[in-house]
């Protein structure tokens, strides 16, 4: 990372813990500044009725889902790094391969047939399992555990997706008389962190660290993808063999993410590409600034959602589209002018 690029780095770092502390003292209604500052300055010890209502408030409710939106949007903007490294392609996304597809059926199963009132872990446990059943099936399919082929994956991802897309509509619509079960998958298919736990917290938070541990070391091979595969070949590299492994690596990082958060559009897809204009593509600088400038974005537009009168309903997804769609028309203005993507 350049020396002039350090600063912005800085303060993308500061922006973070500012956009999270506003997210806990901003609401509608209920606890705000005064209120947590009080019950700083007691420790969190103080033991009368709106005291105990307001640390209930802050560490149990708004904490939580703070910390899913950060860790989320921090997953799915590495998960989006590493496929566009792996398919040189800056259109790739998280849900390329089925994963967020196959996240969505099973968290939609879950709760069409009541099985999410057994325990909370049940909809991120079935969401997980259909994200890696339906993973493996497309690396099968596209032949990814023998001969590698980026055209294959590409082609049986968007099979599998529109096949588990296709499942997930006929369960919400065979069950649309249960509207109580219906509107539960509608709204979860398009994303949101209402009623999220310390449990969901935990998964979101440990599925980012035990996958992006084993990203980061792979700065290296990032780098070497992005060139053709026999110049990374050349350079001592096996290309199909890494690319399998980051790419299952990427789709760890989405399941668990997608498995507690429904499904997020665009955050994969825009913010690689925004660091890539802030840091270069260099991926020992990309990957963090991608991390950074995800959750930032995560975070914020939930802060909208609840921020947004009741009555309007507004979803996550609905909110993160919103803001993505207009870099779909920045890329097409670049490509028009011939520049690259």
């Amino acid at each position: 990372m350049t020396p002039r690029r350090r600063p912005l780095v800085v303060l993308l770092s500061l922006a973070l813990p500012a956009t999270a502390l506003l997210y806990l003292v901003l609401a509608r209604e209920g606890p705000g500044l005064a209120e947590l500052l009080r019950l700083v300055a007691h420790g969190f010890s103080a033991t009368d009725a709106d005291a105990v209502l307001d640390r209930f408030v802050f560490t149990d409710i708004r904490l939580p889902r703070l910390l899913v939106a950060a860790f989320a949007g921090a997953a799915l903007a590495i998960a989006g790094a590493v496929m566009q490294a792996c398919f040189r392609n800056p259109l790739a996304s998280p849900d390329l391969v089925g994963t967020a597809a196959g996240a969505a059926f099973g968290g939609a199963l879950a709760i069409v047939f009541h099985l999410a009132a057994l325990a909370v872990i049940v909809v991120p446990a079935l969401s997980l399992l259909g994200a890696v059943a339906v993973t493996s099936l497309v690396f099968v399919l596209a032949g990814a555990h023998g001969r590698f082929s980026v055209a294959g994956l590409l082609l049986a991802g968007v099979a599998l997706n529109t096949l588990v897309g296709a499942l997930t509509a006929f369960v919400v619509t065979f069950t649309f008389s249960n509207y109580s079960a219906s509107s539960q998958v509608l709204f979860w298919l398009m994303g949101g962190l209402e009623g999220r736990t310390w449990e969901h917290a935990s998964i979101t938070a440990g599925g980012f660290l035990l996958f992006a541990a084993f990203v980061v070391p792979k700065v290296r091979q990032l780098d070497l993808l992005t060139l053709r595969d026999d110049s990374a070949h050349s350079l001592g590299l096996d290309a199909q063999r890494t690319r399998r492994v980051l790419l299952w690596l990427a789709c760890g990082l989405t399941a668990t993410t997608v498995s507690n958060t429904g499904g997020i559009a665009f955050v994969g897809l825009v913010v690689p590409h925004l660091a890539r204009l802030l840091v270069g593509p260099a991926h020992a600088a990309l990957l963090p600034v991608s991390a950074l400038l995800g959750a930032l974005l995560l975070v914020g537009s939930d802060l909208v959602c609840r921020l947004a009168p009741p009555d309007a309903n507004l979803r996550l997804g609905v909110v993160t589209a919103i803001l993505g769609a207009p870099y779909f028309l920045f890329l097409l203005a670049r490509h028009r002018r011939g520049e690259a993507l």
